[in-house]
Order: structure tokens, then C-alpha cells, then sequence
């Protein structure tokens, strides 16, 4: 799911910019001595997903809700604060509390996502590998039949042609398996061993809050809340006009301000909402696919093993029973990939709502 857009903060100043920079570099290094001191320690999805609060964009968004709040603090506290100033002060902590958790729960889609690039590009480059070597033996039996016969010199040539295919889709494998590595690493800061193990059903499987949790989370997600914060702004600039010091121009034009503020709160909520309905629905599409690739790979392996007894009992030759291993290497690859992507649903509906779900906040 590609990220929503969000209004964007304003620009820090350089007091602020400089508390983030020495916060940031505060992180970073933690990260580098923590990750110095457990370069032999696999780090699994669990452990990558917990770095999350180190990264820039979650760490300025946290530094963003502190100065809002230091900010309304202050305002809260003078005595001559009018009404509007106090009112955008507390916009100014909602909307930063907002984009705090958007930007954390952004960054645990994307760690999740780097490191699921992993496990897949492993599996690949063994797939790759798997069929390197029964193209391998393919030619070797090409040029055996062909030794005795049975086989043309076109048959010897298109088995070394496969063989080169495969000896370049290996190649590319693993190239892309460095690639996925090197992304975890810049995302995560861990240099050290990934620990690639199958996610738990029960996490992946656990109900959904109700639908009434998510339809109340509308109101807090950055867009319509900015939105919304208008509305209340335009209202408020209507309870201040009064006939006795404002024109009846100057109280129809803030009405219609107001008017039309709502209608834009309206129109975002609706568009909002749908956007909800379609996070929830690829939820459910996602688990109906890896229903299937599981229900695939379960008959894959029993086929295999049909064929194991059947090469054992002398029925099929041994490059017929590694055919049917690759196929089933297919199969797994599918599964977790289908896996991967009911995971990645889930925390897309997350990123998308704001609102938490068990066992994938990252806490």
C-alpha cells in the first residue's frame, strides 16, 4: 500500500533542528554499540521491528509532539492568551501526536516489509540453487542419452542453454538477497544474522478489532484531523463576530468559511472511510490467499512423498523425484510469500487507521 499523504510540519527552527540533530546522533550511535555488541546474535522480525523508535523519521516526529506540548504548556500558562491561541496550541499537540504514531507505525511496515525481502530472497536463492543443479543433471543425462543414441545434439544444446539460464538466475538471486540484506541493514542498523523463521498462525490469524474501533480511529488521522481543525477554527472565528462591531459582510463571509469546512470535513471522512473499508477488505483477500498457498504446499509435499515410495520402490528415476522436490520448493516459496503479504496487509490496515493491532504495534 503506498503511504497516505499527510500534511507536513512546519519547518523547526534552528534551536529545534539542532535538539534533533544531538537526539538523532544520540540514537544512531546507541545503535552502532548495541549493534557492535550482538553481531553474532540472529535478530529476528520481533528484534528489527523494536528499532523503530531509533529512526530519524519516528525520533523527529517524537520531537515534534515535545515541542507542541512545551508549546501549549506556555500558552496554558499566560494569562493574556486569547482564545484562538489556545485553541491552535491544542490542535498543535493532537495533530503532532498524530504524525508521531503515523510515522512509528510507517516505520514498522517497513522494517517488516525489509525484512520479509529477506526471508523471501533466501528462499529464492535455494530455489535458485535447486534448480541450477537439476539443470545440471538435466545436461549430464542429455549428453549420456545422446552418447548412446537417444538423444540429438539439439537436445544436448537446449539442456546447456537451461543450464546457463539457471546458472543466471542463481546469479541474480543472490544478488538480489545482498540487495534485501543491505536494505534491512540501513533500515534497522543490525549488520549481524537475521533469524528467518515461519511468523506464528495464531499472530497472524487473531481477529480484528471491530469495525466500530476503526470508523471512531477516523477522526484522528492526520488528514481529517487538520481538516477538522479548520472546521473548529472557522467556528470559533464565527462565535467571535457580532453585529455590534462586525458587518453583516464580514459575518456571511465567515459563515461560508465555516460552511465550507465542513463540507470538506464531510468529503474527507467519506473518502477516508473507503479507504478503511479497502485496508480491511485486503486483509481478508490476503488470508484468503494464504489459505491457498497453504492448502497448496500441503498437497505438493504429500505428492513428494508419493514419489519418494515410488523412486524407492525403483518406479521413477531419481532426476523425476528431483523435479518433484523443486516443485514443491515452489510451492513453500508461495506460501511464505503469501504469508508475507497477509503480514504486510495487516500492517498496511494499521498504518492506514492508526489504530494499534496486537502483536504488530511493535510493543
Amino acid at each position: 500500500m503506498t503511504p497516505s499523504h499527510r500534511p507536513t510540519a512546519p519547518a523547526a527552527g534552528p534551536r529545534r533542528r539542532a535538539r534533533a540533530l544531538a537526539w538523532i546522533a544520540t540514537v544512531v550511535v546507541a545503535g552502532w554499540i548495541a549493534t557492535a555488541s550482538a553481531q553474532d546474535a540472529a535478530a529476528g522480525l520481533d528484534d528489527l521491528l523494536a528499532t523503530v523508535d531509533g529512526r530519524v523519521g519516528v525520533v523527529t516526529a517524537q520531537l515534534d509532539l515535545d515541542e507542541a506540548e512545551r508549546a501549549l504548556a506556555r500558552t496554558e500558562a499566560d494569562p493574556l492568551a486569547l482564545r484562538l491561541d489556545l485553541t491552535r496550541a491544542r490542535q498543535a499537540v493532537a495533530l503532532a501526536d498524530a504524525e508521531a504514531r503515523a510515522a512509528r507505525f510507517d516505520a514498522l511496515t517497513e522494517v517488516a516489509g525489509a525484512w520479509a525481502r529477506v526471508r523471501e530472497t533466501e528462499l529464492q536463492v535455494q530455489l535458485a540453487a535447486a534448480g541450477r543443479d537439476l539443470s545440471a543433471r538435466a545436461l549430464d543425462v542429455a549428453r549420456l542419452r545422446a552418447e548412446r543414441g537417444s538423444a540429438t545434439r539439439l537436445d544436448v544444446e537446449e539442456a546447456a542453454t537451461g543450464l546457463e539460464e539457471a546458472e543466471k538466475n542463481l546469479a541474480a538471486a543472490r544478488d538480489g538477497l545482498a540487495l534485501a540484506r543491505a536494505d534491512l541493514a540501513g533500515l534497522t542498523g543490525h549488520q549481524g544474522p537475521v533469524a528467518l523463521h515461519p511468523l506464528e498462525r495464531e499472530r497472524l490469524e487473531r481477529a480484528l478489532p471491530p469495525d466500530a474501533l476503526f470508523e471512531a480511529a477516523l477522526e484522528g488521522q492526520p488528514t481529517l484531523l487538520q481538516i477538522a481543525h479548520g472546521v473548529e477554527l472557522a467556528g470559533i472565528g464565527v462565535e467571535l463576530l457580532d453585529p455590534s462591531f462586525a458587518s453583516r459582510a464580514q459575518i456571511e463571509q465567515a459563515e461560508t468559511q465555516l460552511a465550507q469546512a465542513e463540507a470538506g470535513a464531510a468529503e474527507a471522512r467519506r473518502g477516508l472511510t473507503l479507504r478503511t473499508r479497502a485496508l480491511l477488505n485486503a486483509v481478508v483477500t490476503a488470508r484468503e490467499t494464504d489459505r491457498i498457498a497453504r492448502d497448496a504446499l500441503a498437497q505438493a509435499r504429500e505428492r513428494e512423498a508419493i514419489e519418494v515410495r515410488r523412486f524407492e520402490a525403483g518406479l521413477i528415476a531419481e532426476i523425476a523425484l528431483d523435479q518433484v522436490r523443486l516443485t514443491t520448493r515452489q510451492a513453500e516459496l508461495r506460501a511464505v510469500q503469501a504469508e508475507h503479504g497477509l503480514m504486510l496487509a495487516l500492517l498496511d490496515l494499521q498504518a492506514g487507521t492508526l489504530v494499534p493491532l496486537e502483536g504488530w504495534d511493535g510493543r
